[in-house]
């Protein structure tokens, strides 16, 4: 099929998954997956090669907006809190999942690490708007939980990034070099951006989008996992980006709007449906209900000793909601060969079917907790 067919019809289906996410109030990655898998299995379109690039910057953009919703003072007012919650909500379902993989389905260990790293981490992305139409980021109850999701995908980046990776006195080097540019990069971007101020070529735009192409040259250096090189580049330039929200909407419209999408078809259009056997349906469900009920009880044992009523039940079901990351270390798994393509599928279909339940289950819950509940929500 042509080039130019076969970008028509991916954008057609990108456009549609938009518009069922918004017609059904769910998150528009679920959607933009299953267009990809449609398109995979029911249309011929070729490898489409000409995706990768932009499903790449587009992973890099949702890592990067990762980054910048990253609060440093928030995180220090809340710090033990936020780490008690985030630390039991990764760690718990990370140690049970590897158990399982690992002694009880007789995966590798490398491999039972990758998938237990996969099905613990949560969405910064989803738990942020869902945050904020429940109206708890109004309050400290919001950011706390804010705060520990971020803990988890951080603990998720690391966790994948060095032990995997690997670490050498080159590599420490490196990224010691690489922190000391990363300070410097928002400051002589800021210099630059008054420099050509009120032109018409959006310097600003383009130096921003350079940066994220560059991150995955400098991840093969490196060796670090070019999403934590793109998390962390976020934090830098989160400062930067709170004195104009003017370049922030743009760069979120071009990411959000138009390289993410292509990200998430991307990773349904690698899923194969003739793969799924008993096998995919077996751990698909077996692995599926680990992950779902650790992870609910690691968040809900954590939140329930800080906050009482709904809170802790919402919780534990947004911290469920596992799409972007859990979908890069899945694709990591199965480009280096550490999964193979039926553990892949089976752990897409986890990813997407644990943040959907999640998603329907606290759309059921109170539209907007209230604010007397809030007022008294801390135990100690």
């Amino acid at each position: 099929m042509k080039l130019h067919t076969e970008s028509l019809i991916v954008s057609l289906l990108i456009i549609a998954a938009g518009i069922g996410a918004l017609e059904l109030g769910f998150s528009s990655a679920i959607f933009e997956i299953l267009s990809g898998v449609f398109a995979s299995n029911f249309l011929k379109l070729g490898d489409l090669r000409w995706i990768d690039f932009l499903s790449n910057v587009g992973l890099l953009g949702l890592m990067f907006f990762a980054g910048l919703e990253t609060d440093p003072e928030l995180m220090k007012r809340n710090f033990f809190k936020s780490i008690f919650i985030g630390f039991s909500s990764f760690f718990f379902p990370l140690v049970s999942i590897f158990y399982v993989s690992h002694h009880i389905l007789n995966y590798s260990f490398e491999a039972s690490l990758l998938i237990g790293i996969a099905l613990s981490t949560t969405s910064l992305a989803l738990v942020y708007p869902l945050l904020k139409e429940k109206g708890l980021l109004k309050h400290t109850t919001g950011q706390v939980l804010l705060s520990a999701a971020m803990v988890v995908d951080i603990s998720s980046m690391m966790a994948l990034s060095f032990l995997f990776e690997g670490i050498n006195i080159y590599n420490i080097l490196f990224s010691i070099a690489l922190i000391l540019l990363l300070l410097r990069l928002p400051k002589w971007g800021e210099r630059l951006f008054k420099r050509y101020e009120g032109n018409q070529i959006e310097f600003k735009t383009r130096f921003i989008l350079l940066v994220l192409v560059s991150l995955g040259f400098l991840s093969e250096t490196v060796h670090i996992n070019e999403a934590v090189l793109a998390f962390t580049t976020g934090i830098f330039f989160a400062e930067l980006f709170r004195k104009d929200h003017v370049i922030e909407k743009k760069i979120k419209a071009i990411i959000f709007g138009f390289l993410a999408p292509f990200f998430f078809f991307k990773a349904g259009y690698s899923v194969k449906l003739s793969v799924i056997n008993l096998k995919v349906i077996f751990l698909s469900l077996f692995l599926g209900s680990v992950a779902f009920i650790t992870k609910y009880v690691g968040t809900v044992y954590a939140t329930a000793n800080l906050f009482r009523g709904t809170v802790y039940k919402l919780a534990g079901l947004f911290f469920n909601m596992r799409l972007t990351f859990g979908i890069v270390a899945s694709l990591f798994g199965l480009k280096s060969g550490l999964i193979d393509e039926e553990t892949y599928v089976s752990l897409l279909l986890i990813i997407v079917a644990t943040s959907l339940i999640s998603s329907v289950i606290s759309h059921r819950l109170p539209h907007e907790v209230e604010e007397d509940i809030l007022e008294d929500i801390f135990k100690i």
